[in-house]
């Protein structure tokens, strides 16, 4: 069974692999533009989850206006720092955090289960910048777990 670390491990290959396929593309085409907002939205996302475990106000809101390259570096960041609170072992995983969204409801998960929202999030917007890059005449990345773990 993959823990957590090694889910997180797979969600940086498959971000980067994601940022590569978009970075192929014409980015003066609408569809660069769209796979950038939907990268931007997938590293920004992580971020907030992240602050949101740390206790500490997020740089970014969960929609930014981020070029490729400044997503890319938030997303690099951020899975370096959710990897070392993985690591922390299974009472840290199970610490409740308390937080707010974006529309002002307040919740309690445990950090495990923020991990593991992390790490299931991308999924869809992946497909979704996969399906644009195709569309947009690019090869879009292949991210699922089993290419990853095949690979050497």
């Amino acid at each position: 069974m993959a823990d957590l670390s090694s889910l997180l491990t797979h969600l940086a290959w498959a971000d980067e692999r994601t940022r590569a396929s978009i970075a192929a593309l014409d980015p003066q085409s609408d569809a660069y533009a769209e796979c950038v907002r939907l990268y931007a939205h997938m590293a920004a996302a992580q971020h907030v989850w992240y602050s949101r475990v740390l206790g500490s106000a997020a740089r970014h809101a969960v929609w930014p206006a981020l070029t490729l390259t400044e997503a890319a570096a938030l997303s690099r960041e951020t899975l370096a720092g959710l990897r070392e609170v993985a690591a922390r072992g299974e009472e840290a995983l199970a610490a409740v955090v308390d937080y707010q969204t974006g529309s002002g409801a307040r919740f309690q998960s445990t950090v495990d289960e923020i991990l593991t929202q992390v790490v299931l999030h991308g999924s869809h917007h992946r497909g979704q910048v996969a399906m644009l890059v195709r569309r947009a005449g690019g090869q879009p990345a292949a991210t699922d777990w089993i290419f990853h773990r095949r690979e050497p």
